[in-house]
């Protein structure tokens, strides 16, 4: 086995430790891209509405709406209405979903020259 398909399955491992730490729902694709979605509109102040969410990810309205469920009653974001529709209801991240966010990229980022991560 060469060192670039070793280098690959340990951070395939690396991955899945991340996850299972830091996700509800560990190995779940569907998860993870649910989290940095909601987390990058979270952390970009971009209104993420249910609509925008169901059009976006290349998944099944059923399939968001089951992740979505317990991202909400884990409390890694939550449902609100919007300040300017009361008719439309936004996907916020909490703050923990925002903190795991950080460890990600803490833990898959290459540091810079300083030895420091670059932030989000």
């Amino acid at each position: 086995m060469n060192s670039a398909s070793l280098n690959f399955i340990q951070q395939r491992i690396k991955s899945r430790h991340w996850e299972e730490a830091n996700l509800p729902l560990s190995q779940s694709r569907i998860a993870f891209d649910l989290a940095l979605f909601i987390g990058s509109c979270s952390l970009s102040k971009t209104d993420l509405t249910h609509k925008v969410l169901f059009n976006t990810l290349n998944y099944s309205e059923r399939g968001i709406r089951n992740v979505l469920e317990n991202f909400v009653v884990g409390g890694w974001c939550q449902i609100v209405v919007s300040d300017a529709d009361k008719r439309c209801h936004l996907v916020v991240a909490s703050q923990k979903l925002i903190d795991s966010l950080f460890a990600y990229q803490q833990t898959f980022t290459p540091v810079n020259g300083d030895g420091i991560p670059p932030t989000l």
